[in-house]
């Protein structure tokens, strides 16, 4: 139970949680916290579990009754990133793990006498992709469950007492198979596709004998598929015909180098045409995400229907390429992952498929940041269109809910050191006279990226006469959801692009 003065997590909208009457005010008065209640189903009554104080993230129940939680003493999403895991008994929380990164996905075996979690860098809450561990309830002891070969993972569970199905992400698409608690590969499959209901985490419901999950991949729309032998097969037609509508592109899986000679990839959209053409680069957000082989990836077939190339890289800090290559982004935000963007573009210049004056980028979260350092900092763009995006990473960690700042930057905000770096990587304080023309498509209520960090470099692109364009949707968080708003965002978006990368119908 979460009380009001609480948020959504970000890949939720990062909204603020409230019960009270519109246009009455809203009032916190000390910590509100996430209560763990035990529900009588035959009474209906609810009977608080007491911790001793700390916000319950996740649980699980045992089969004995013993309830094991993700649990921190900051209630707000802040709190979330400095997690610890707990065994919750009659006088209150046992630690049982302090991790040195985020965790998620906890479950106690059949048995009742393990537990697992998985454990990795994570930028949000539910956007964790790391190692399983394998915690011993009763001695406490934890060890790492075939580390070396399974990263990446977003989700596990118990298929007997000896087996664990995984799920998680590999390169461009997904992974997911069965491994034996003393770490022995039982099976694993990996696909260039999106397995599991959500864009945020791989998931694959496995049971003895098949594998079930909703599928999409380049070409092939969302649909529940059913796996009891070789080959996935659909049996669901809820978007029968979409890829009829599709625009005619082809998309393929692009590799360069970055300047280090670290080996970056990411899709390419092309819908064919004039060479070179326009071409606009989308940044997925996180960073601890990546650009996978979907239906419609990272929301680019707008663009292509336009017209456009797309570029859509897999920059150091994404996920799918293993655990330090996902750290790479901290401690550098606006660093070697924009090297890895920029490699990118020069990448598909070189190819002879876009034009350096016709060039333009877009993101939403962490990639609409990196858009707004592309129009302060950059001269290889056009123009830029930053969504929820972030151009202040000082002022943004005392403004949102959440640690990120302190995360991207691997450290607190009291050391001085970070926040030299957090200014210095800033696009607000680092808005050169000839920054590009920027549109800011925000959501009135984001508690995550909030609305002033499109304010700010609005007003400072304005002072100095830039073009720029800011739109606010109102009730929106993080995520812009309602369909009019969806479809104005598309409209902006395409508008923008049109008016400074002189597209042509």
């Amino acid at each position: 139970m979460a009380e009001e003065g609480l948020d959504t997590a970000s890949c939720e909208g990062a909204l603020p949680l409230a019960w009270h009457t519109p246009g009455d005010p809203q009032v916190t008065d000390g910590d509100p916290v996430r209560r763990l209640l035990r529900l009588d189903v035959e009474s209906r009554e609810a009977v608080e579990v007491p911790t001793g104080g700390p916000t319950i993230w996740e649980f699980d129940v045992g089969p004995d009754g013993t309830v094991i939680a993700i649990v921190s003493d900051d209630p707000t999403e802040r709190g979330w990133h400095a997690s610890r895991l707990v065994r919750i008994g009659p006088d209150g929380c046992e630690t049982l793990h302090n991790p040195d990164e985020q965790i998620q996905c906890i479950s106690i075996a059949p048995s009742g006498d393990r537990a697992l979690i998985i454990e990795g860098p994570a930028s949000d809450r539910k956007l964790v992709a790391g190692c399983l561990r394998l915690i011993n309830l009763e001695t406490g002891e934890i060890c790492p469950l075939a580390a070396l070969q399974l990263d990446d993972l977003t989700h596990a569970t118990w298929l007997s007492n000896t087996v664990i199905g995984f799920s998680g992400w590999i390169g461009v698409g997904c992974r997911y198979g069965r491994v034996s608690t003393e770490g022995r590969i039982l099976s694993e499959y990996a696909e260039a596709a999106q397995l599991g209901p959500g864009r945020f985490a791989a998931r694959v419901e496995q049971g003895a004998d098949y594998d079930m999950t909703i599928r999409e991949s380049t070409g092939n729309p969302p649909e529940i598929a059913l796996r009891n032998g070789t080959e996935w097969r659909t049996i669901s037609n809820f978007n029968d015909g979409a890829s009829a509508r599709l625009p005619p592109h082809e998309t393929t899986e692009l590799e360069w180098l970055a300047r280090d000679g670290t080996e970056i990839c990411g899709l390419l959209l092309d819908p064919g045409g004039t060479m070179p053409g326009p071409l606009i680069v989308v940044v997925h957000g996180g960073p601890t995400a990546s650009a996978r082989c979907k239906f419609d990836p990272g929301g680019a077939l707008q663009y292509v229907e336009a017209g456009y190339r797309v570029l859509l890289p897999n920059y150091r800090g994404s996920v799918g390429r293993g655990r330090a290559f996902t750290r790479a982004v901290i401690g550098d935000p606006a660093g070697s992952e924009w090297g890895d963007i920029v490699a990118g573009v020069d990448h598909v210049v070189a190819m002879g498929l876009a034009d350096p004056a016709r060039i333009g980028i877009t993101g939403s979260s962490y990639g609409g940041y990196l858009s707004a350092w592309a129009a302060a900092t950059s001269d290889r763009f056009a123009a830029a269109v930053v969504v929820s995006g972030i151009s202040d990473l000082l002022a943004c960690n005392y403004d949102c809910n959440h640690a990120f700042s302190e995360w991207v930057a691997d450290g607190p905000m009291s050391e001085p050191a970070v926040r030299e770096l957090l200014i210095a990587r800033s696009p607000i304080y680092n808005i050169e006279p000839a920054a590009k023309p920027t549109l800011f498509l925000h959501g009135e209520r984001d508690r995550c990226t909030p609305v002033t960090q499109a304010e700010m470099m609005y007003a400072a692109l304005r002072r100095q006469g830039t073009r720029t364009r800011r739109v606010v949707f109102p009730r929106e968080g993080h995520m812009i959801e309602e369909d009019e708003h969806r479809a104005r965002l598309t409209e902006e978006a395409l508008d923008w692009f049109a008016e400074h990368l002189e597209q042509t119908a």
